[in-house]
């Protein structure tokens, strides 16, 4: 198992503004009957209740899957290797029984959720996932102070995701 201390992070919050809304993010509902590869494109909703008691380390949601995959998020309350930030990790469940050279892509949005939608906290990156990196995402996606203003309702935080695991595609054979 990776330790923390080996942990990448990408930091892509802290030296860009982050969408504010990306796409897809709120089409869930109206769903047109459009060809969708849904089995490689998910979404998962985390309520994490009686925030304010949490004296965890670490904390996991449930596992939900993806493209043939189990995910989970992962959340540092606290901050993981930093001081006053929430850290959020995109996580592959049993990474430890994956086959050696396993690998893929996946483009994957988390966000905060805001009691006032415009102001909830997303970003968006695109790694490659595989047994030594089985979990990726940000150390500081945002500031502790920040996350008691309007995005914890009645002591809950919200947490989305959404995952596409993206195929890599063969060489195309060009047809006589």
């Amino acid at each position: 198992m990776a330790g923390v201390s080996k942990w990448r992070s990408s930091e892509q919050v802290e030296n860009g503004t982050p969408s504010t809304s990306p796409p897809y993010w709120d089409s869930d509902d109206d769903d047109d009957g459009g060809p969708k590869p849904s089995e490689l494109y998910g979404k998962y909703t985390w309520k994490i209740e009686k925030f304010s008691q949490i004296n965890k380390r670490e904390l996991r949601s449930n596992a939900f899957e993806v493209g043939g995959y189990k995910w989970y998020i992962l959340i540092y309350p606290q901050g993981c290797d930093v001081c006053n930030h929430l850290s959020l990790f995109l996580c592959v469940a049993n990474h430890d029984k994956l086959l050696p050279g396993w690998s893929h892509f996946a483009q994957f949005t988390i966000a905060v959720v805001n009691k006032d939608p415009k102001k909830s906290k997303y970003s968006d990156t695109l790694h490659r996932f595989w047994k030594k990196e089985h979990d990726w995402g940000w150390k500081k996606f945002m500031e502790l102070s920040k996350v008691l203003d309007g995005f914890i309702d009645a002591d809950t935080l919200i947490i989305k995701a959404q995952v596409q695991v993206i195929r890599e595609s063969r060489p195309a054979v060009s047809l006589p």
